[in-house]
């Protein structure tokens, strides 16, 4: 499968995310595919387990909207940055709807066969950072107290013990310190 192909291949994928349409979603997978979610606590197997995945995110946000922000293709693998789009108004992990919107980022990469199919993907993104959005999780500390005196001493000294087990502040060549 040539770079066009694949490039092609993707546009009708997120042209059926956005349609809200699993089969189309699902239709170059591989019946026996790999998919690693970091939102599950295991991979999905199989093309059905996909497709409920995806069925399942589509009931929860059924004005999800994906924008590919980037791709880069290198022999049979596929990058995509994404941002995604929606509101909250079905169950989501064994959570009520909130009816409220959210905006995340992430990013997939999926290897496809030579017949351009895809034999496994790993999603990256920050379910925690949805999950604050619809008000479901804590907020964290802020930035302020996130960053005590107490771990700006400790951070300081990691960096030090580091330089001094490696024989100064950098060993590559790209460093400033190094020159």
């Amino acid at each position: 499968m040539n770079r066009r192909q694949m490039l092609a291949r993707r546009d009708d994928v997120i042209a059926a995310w956005n349609r809200h349409d699993p089969d189309a979603i699902v239709e170059h997978v591989a019946e026996d595919v790999i998919v690693r979610d970091v939102a599950l606590g295991r991979p999905l197997l199989g093309r059905t387990a996909l497709k409920q995945a995806v069925e399942a995110y589509i009931a929860a946000f059924p004005d999800l909207r994906v924008e590919i922000t980037s791709s880069t293709l290198d022999g049979p693998r596929v990058v995509q940055e994404w941002t995604v789009t929606a509101t909250h108004t079905g169950e989501f992990m064994g959570l009520r709807p909130t009816g409220r919107w959210t905006e995340t980022y992430g990013a997939t990469v999926s290897t496809y066969d030579e017949d351009g199919v895809v034999i496994e993907a790993a999603m990256y993104w920050n379910p925690l950072a949805i999950l604050r959005q619809l008000g479901l999780a804590d907020q964290g500390p802020t930035v302020a107290t996130a960053m005590s005196a107490s771990s700006a001493v400790v951070a300081t000294a990691a960096r030090a013990a580091r330089a001094a087990h490696s024989g100064g502040a950098s060993t590559r060549k790209s460093s400033p310190a190094a020159t």
